[in-house]
């Protein structure tokens, strides 16, 4: 298991979209499909890859919904021969995330672990489903990316927190635009 610290200035690049995410999406559905079998439940592309026309960190985000939480020994074993590592409890209580490093030590992929139901499975798929059938804010929120990656190349953390509080209001409005769906 990998010590995971948000906290760490990692590198990071940011680029327009790019149509082969899609494809890089369906790769790692079919090989997570391998890994956890019927223990998937739901394999979901999300993230700001997931929308199409969006810039973004070029690194494919998966949401793999499961049942119920366990400790997936298997699973773990299984990912790490593939090259991966992994954490637990990372993006929210009672998930497990596994990613893969390129050469240059830059994420290439996470892969989200969640239950069924619970609130951090939700908010992957409401924020995505949003941002596909808002564009206008969709390109809002690319622009603020691609300004917070001008302005801290080398400082992931604070790319992060400088879009801390648009993000904020950009759940809000998921939130509220998904219940009247």
């Amino acid at each position: 298991m990998k010590e995971l610290d948000k906290s760490i200035k990692r590198k990071y690049s940011f680029s327009e979209y790019n149509p082969n995410w899609k494809l890089q999406f369906s790769i790692l559905r079919d090989f997570i499909l391998e890994v956890f079998g019927d223990k998937a439940i739901k394999i979901e592309h999300v993230g700001s890859t997931s929308v199409e026309g969006m810039k973004a960190k070029p690194l494919i985000d998966v949401l793999v919904i499961v049942k119920k939480m366990e400790s997936f020994q298997e699973q773990k074993d299984k990912m790490t021969k593939a090259g991966y590592e992994w954490g637990e409890n990372y993006i929210a209580p009672n998930t497990l995330l596994f990613f893969r490093l390129g050469l240059d030590g830059e994420k290439l992929d996470n892969i989200h672990i969640c239950e069924e139901d619970s609130p951090k499975a939700r908010q992957f798929i409401v924020v995505r489903d949003y941002l596909r059938t808002h564009t206008e804010r969709a390109r809002e929120y690319s622009d603020l990316k691609q300004r917070n990656a001008e302005l801290y190349p080398d400082d992931y953390p604070a790319y992060r927190k400088a879009k801390y509080s648009f993000l904020q209001q950009l759940e809000k409005e998921a939130y509220g635009w998904a219940e009247t769906k």
